[in-house]
């Protein structure tokens, strides 16, 4: 759409004619070395080692003015395996477990009808 403020991701020649790669660049550095050291900073306060220690339990959401959540206890989660062993203990999965097919990624046929109804 030849609307990006910075030249970057345009085809319009006044735009990427000014930009100036070794000075994006650097700053592109500094803002990665930046992001990795607070996420080094927030997994230490959490108490871990290392980012992949990191767990729905350790990122909280806020749900309203008042309640804040933890992901883990907003949302469905399954046992490693259990999607592959066929056998998903928890309601969520168990209702939809039947209706699934492992060729195809089109929904079930009365999902699909309640899609379409809804013009979704």
């Amino acid at each position: 759409t030849d609307t990006c403020p910075t030249g970057v991701a345009t085809q319009d020649q006044r735009r990427w004619s000014s930009l100036r790669v070794p000075d994006k660049a650097e700053r592109v550095k500094n803002f990665h070395q930046n992001t990795l050291r607070a996420l080094k900073e927030m997994i230490a306060a959490a108490g871990l080692r290392h980012p992949g220690e990191l767990g729905p339990e350790h990122i909280i959401r806020r749900v309203s003015g008042k309640e804040i959540r933890s992901l883990g206890s907003l949302y469905a989660f399954v046992s490693p395996g259990a999607l592959i062993d066929g056998l998903p203990h928890h309601a969520v999965f168990q209702q939809f477990w039947e209706s699934a097919r492992a060729d195809s990624f089109a929904p079930p046929a009365g999902i699909a009808e309640l899609r379409w109804s809804k013009k979704i």
